[in-house]
């Protein structure tokens, strides 16, 4: 008997059909792996040239370290279906694809680290409520958006509340209370606003507060554009 004849013997096309069928599976299975756990499966969601943008931004977080999988739902073939039909922009993307993420966020951070910050122990109960830390946070750029705080607070009255501290910081002062500053501008005061180069200068030499600032010294607005600036931390 020829090899070939062997060959033809033992490979029978039953035998062909679970070979393929085991190859098969076996690729399909290596392939979600890949994109499940492998952070270069990004470049698989680069290919269509609408998802590059999301790939880009999230490249520069430390959330670019791991793989898309591991926040999105993995529906290739919804997605190839909607890609060839629908042809989306980047931004219909992020409309129709914003979902609110929380138990996905909480399978790297663990909440006892988030109490860590004053400002996630004020918002941890909502964000538990609503199932969401994206309402805040967006995971693409990490920098939390102060527009955002806007969605619960009321920024007029915000404003109005703010530009009201150092009317009560001066009135404790009079009273004789000098380290009244010390609640905002003290790197341990629960929301920390941050000296300028000068008053620390200022302070090296023990130079106090009101020996260069008086009870004049205006709020402006544009000094509340950035919430995170004190309260992220």
């Amino acid at each position: 008997m020829s090899s070939l004849q062997t060959l033809r013997n033992l490979f029978t096309p039953k035998v062909v059909a679970v070979l393929l069928i085991v190859i098969s599976v076996a690729a399909a299975v290596g392939f979600w792996m890949y994109m499940r756990y492998d952070p270069g499966s990004a470049s698989v969601c680069a290919i269509c040239h609408n998802m590059a943008p999301f790939v880009s931004s999230i490249a520069g977080t430390p959330h670019g370290a791991i793989s898309c999988a591991r926040c999105h739902n993995l529906d290739l073939l919804r997605d190839i279906f909607v890609q060839i039909a629908e042809n989306p922009t980047p931004q219909q993307i992020a409309q129709q694809s914003h979902t609110p993420m929380y138990i996905q966020c909480l399978n790297c951070h663990a909440a006892q680290q988030l109490n860590r910050l004053n400002i996630h122990k004020i918002h941890l109960a909502l964000a538990q409520r609503l199932s969401s830390c994206t309402i805040c946070h967006n995971p693409h750029a990490l920098q939390t958006i102060s527009a955002n705080c806007q969605i619960c607070h009321d920024i007029d009255k915000v404003l109005q509340i703010h530009l009201g501290f150092h009317n009560y910081a001066w009135a404790q002062v009079d009273a004789g209370r000098y380290e009244v500053c010390l609640e905002c501008h003290s790197p341990w005061a629960k929301w920390y606003v941050p000296i300028g180069p000068d008053c620390q200068i200022g302070v090296a030499k023990g130079t106090p507060c009101i020996g260069c600032h008086g009870p004049t010294m205006p709020f402006v607005p544009a000094q509340f554009t950035d919430c995170t600036k004190c309260h992220g931390r």
